[in-house]
């Protein structure tokens, strides 16, 4: 029990470390959103158009994604050939060099500073974040790697709190130099905490052949009694399930030409569409609420209330995602995000008849975050691993994941200047409601659930309803029969 509540504890410690500046960079722009359109305003000799505020507003906001897609490719640079520590102190170091710039581009009124220290900051946070995925699916015993797995979603909520308290009136908001220098600090910390953890054990063992170090790996995260000879084996027998990985360029024409992997790609593309809306909600919700008339007093509360409904949702999802599936979550939870949505469009209308409509729109918010963090968030995520073979399973996550960031890039830059345009609060149903609406119904019929079941029984019932002239079971069994020689 001790060794388990240690190895967690570690696994929480690297989760902030990839996590912070994460959470932060999403967060510290939404509540004092009037502080940042004076400061912008301030930089400039002579005061912003509200056309120029919002285009530039746009790209400080979600320049992020821009680099986080471009960091996106320069993981396995830095992640697979270094190491997953290696990587991470590598992010960490830049954060906390992106982090400095950013205060600098507030403190000395250069924007161009700010926007390109999140730029920074999203390149290396997106090899971070992907260097913190693999730490947690390579250091636990396979028993822990689902809990293992909620780590970073559960960390990455609880700091989303920090950034929109933080951001508040009552505490930093209305000094922004010292909310971007809060900034700096845990960033250095998150050097300090990836340095006094050990490499992984799997890239340890089969990237780096160093057998001694590994044990040791093994020892530190599984706790001194651990079964080190059995641990070894096993991670060896998924290496040899590894070395079949696909990479090349011949191997995305397999997964387009192929039914079942293209449909393995559909399915988790759905799925991370319907995470679009979170950006929308976590970078803009107190200038929404202050547009339904909300004081900014409650606008700010109410989203730093926001990122903790979110944050319960997160720990309640952890708790039940391993008793009751996937689809059970994931399927009610994405039809409440839409019903919230649309419920918080209509809102605005109707808070045109009467004020007190306008806490329509805020319990809609709140609903959306807890159904987000409940059962959207985490899942969508990792089920691309769970439909995947093991054999294209990397390369159907890199293209999943890149298809939804791009998605978020041209969502997040349409947003603004369609809600401030004569469509109103209708962006949100065009944006939020029309494609997820789209996708729900795809998932409700064709997603087959994974709790439980072994992927070659997942990818016969996959191959089945796409009509695939390829056999999985002999793919299965090859595989079997590999790892039982070895």
């Amino acid at each position: 029990m001790l060794a388990d509540f240690r190895m967690m504890a570690v696994l929480y410690a690297v989760s902030f470390s990839a996590n912070w500046q994460y959470a932060y960079s999403s967060t510290y722009l939404n509540t004092p959103v009037l502080q940042f359109k004076d400061y912008l305003n301030s930089s400039f000799s002579s005061s912003l158009t509200e056309d120029s505020y919002v285009q530039l507003w746009d790209l400080v906001q979600n320049i992020w994604f821009i680099g986080f897609f471009i960091g996106i490719w320069l993981s396995p640079l830095l992640n697979d050939r270094l190491g997953r520590k290696i990587g991470l102190i590598i992010s960490n170091f830049a954060n906390f060099v992106a982090a400095i710039v950013q205060f600098l581009g507030v403190w000395l009124y250069i924007p161009v500073l700010l926007i390109v220290g999140r730029f920074i900051a999203s390149v290396m946070t997106a090899v971070a974040f992907q260097g913190v995925i693999l730490y947690l699916q390579e250091c636990p015993p396979t028993s822990k790697r689902g809990a293992a797995g909620y780590a970073s979603e559960v960390v990455f909520a609880a700091m989303c709190i920090v950034g929109m308290m933080l951001g508040t009136d009552e505490l930093l908001g209305n000094n922004l130099p010292w909310l971007l220098a809060v900034n700096i600090v845990p960033c250095a910390i998150s050097i300090l905490i990836v340095i006094f953890v050990p490499e992984t054990p799997k890239f340890l063992l089969i990237k780096k052949l160093d057998r001694q170090s590994a044990e040791a790996s093994i020892r530190f995260h599984h706790g001194k009694d651990a079964d080190v000879d059995a641990v070894v084996e096993e991670l060896l027998r998924e290496a040899d399930e590894d070395s079949h990985a696909a990479h090349s360029f011949k191997d995305f024409l397999v997964i387009a030409k192929e039914p079942y992997l293209r449909k393995i790609v559909i399915l988790s593309c759905a799925t991370l569409q319907i995470t679009v809306s979170f950006w929308g909600a976590i970078y803009n919700s107190t200038q929404f609420m202050m547009d339904l008339k909300c004081s900014m007093f409650i606008a700010t509360w109410c989203s730093t209330i926001m990122a903790a409904v979110y944050f319960i949702g997160t720990v309640i999802g952890a708790l039940l995602i391993d008793r009751v599936g996937r689809r059970t979550l994931l399927l009610p939870c994405s039809l409440a995000s839409i019903v919230c949505w649309t419920a918080f469009a209509i809102s605005f209308y109707l808070q045109k008849t009467g004020d007190g409509w306008k806490y329509i729109g805020v319990a809609a918010l709140m609903g959306f975050a807890f159904a987000y963090g409940l059962g959207i968030g985490a899942i969508a995520w990792f089920i691309s691993s769970e439909l995947s073979p093991q054999r294209y399973r990397s390369l159907i996550q890199s293209v999943c994941y890149c298809v939804n960031t791009i998605m978020v890039v041209v969502m997040t830059f349409a947003l603004l200047p369609l809600y401030t345009s004569s469509v109103g609060s209708a962006t949100f149903l065009i944006l939020y409601c029309a494609l997820p609406i789209v996708c729900l119904i795809y998932l409700a019929w064709q997603l087959p659930e994974t709790k439980g079941r072994p992927i070659h029984e997942i990818l016969t019932q996959l191959k089945n309803s796409s009509g695939s002239l390829e056999t999985i079971n002999s793919e299965h069994s090859e595989e079997s029969s590999e790892i039982e020689k070895f």
